[in-house]
């Protein structure tokens, strides 16, 4: 599930209680402060960000874009082959 959001300079969009959520940049920039994190980010599209915790995340754009927040981060390639390998192994002990 997602939800697309028009941003625009000087209007930021406010997130919380959002932590492993995912922006996706769809067109122009997107200037992102999380709470504790020492720097902020800038996605042009194409680009994401996985919220770090569940504090305020604003999300303002640097003229004017579109952005897309997606539920939860998706799986990670390196992860899902670490399953593939790990899970089989993992069921054979439990069932011997």
């Amino acid at each position: 599930m997602h939800t697309d959001h028009e941003l625009r300079s000087e209007r930021p969009l406010r997130l919380e209680k959002a932590h492993a959520k995912v922006i996706e940049c769809l067109s122009g920039t997107a200037w992102i402060t999380a709470y504790a994190q020492f720097e902020d980010c800038v996605l042009r599209s194409g680009e994401r960000y996985t919220i770090p915790n569940d504090g305020l995340v604003l999300v303002e754009a640097v003229g004017s874009g579109h952005i897309r927040v997606h539920g939860t981060a998706a799986p990670r390639p390196a992860l899902l082959r670490w399953l593939n390998l790990a899970l089989p192994h993992t069921l054979n002990i439990r069932n011997t």
